[in-house]
């Protein structure tokens, strides 16, 4: 599933909570929380009252 979410996050560009549950899976916070275990730096911003939006900094494969 970290494939998944390099592919996505990969360009750098900022991807709303909601892309990212469409194209990882509902459970892409978890995916999320395994590939910051694995170095990845993933920034997070509110994009509005309900929603965050996520970018890979970088990351280690």
């Amino acid at each position: 599933m970290t494939e998944r979410l390099a592919q996505v996050l990969g360009d750098g560009q900022w991807h709303s909570t909601r892309e990212l549950v469409e194209l990882v899976g509902h459970r892409f916070s978890a995916v999320l929380h395994r590939a910051k275990q694995k170095g990845w730096q993933v920034e997070k911003r509110r994009a509005d009252k309900q929603m965050f939006e996520y970018r890979l900094v970088n990351y280690q494969s």
